[in-house]
């Protein structure tokens, strides 16, 4: 992903629309044997009709797909970068945490409303989450190994 990250980013894009796309099977799954609330399962039918529709949608136009995904990633950051200031205030707490918290929201308004920031941000937080996954991942099978727990 760090090699190459505009093309990861594209694949990203795709991979979202086919989470969604598989959210709404799900979806449908659930609407078709749930036979307990009516109105629950009209609810489950509708939202599953939908994520398919967008699931397509967003694996036929990727770049749909990416600007999405910049989207919830930068209003993540904004949102919780309001949080953290909201809770610094009830806390009382030190000017760090509000530092912190201006901090967060102005990289969500970067990510959101600068898409070359944006998409390497989104890239680079993966990659990085991805190499420490397999790190522990790796720590663990030699854990498991070491103790018996592995034949």
């Amino acid at each position: 992903m760090i090699a190459s990250p505009l093309t990861s980013f594209v694949a990203l894009g795709f991979f979202f629309g086919l989470v969604i796309f598989v959210t709404g099977l799900a979806e449908l799954l659930h609407a078709t044997r749930n036979y307990t609330s009516q109105g629950n399962r009209r609810w489950h039918l509708a939202l599953g009709v939908i994520d398919i529709i967008l699931g397509i949608v967003l694996m036929g136009h990727v770049a749909a797909g990416v600007a999405i995904l910049r989207i919830i990633v930068g209003l993540w950051f904004i949102f919780r970068g309001i949080s953290l200031f909201s809770f610094s205030r009830t806390l009382r707490s030190s000017w760090m945490l509000k530092l912190g918290a201006v901090v967060t929201f102005i990289f969500g308004l970067l990510i959101l409303f600068n898409a070359g920031f944006g998409s390497f941000t989104i890239i680079l937080f993966i990659a990085i989450a991805f190499i420490i996954t397999g790190i522990f991942n790796a720590w663990l099978g030699f854990k498991m190994k070491k103790g018996g727990l592995l034949h």
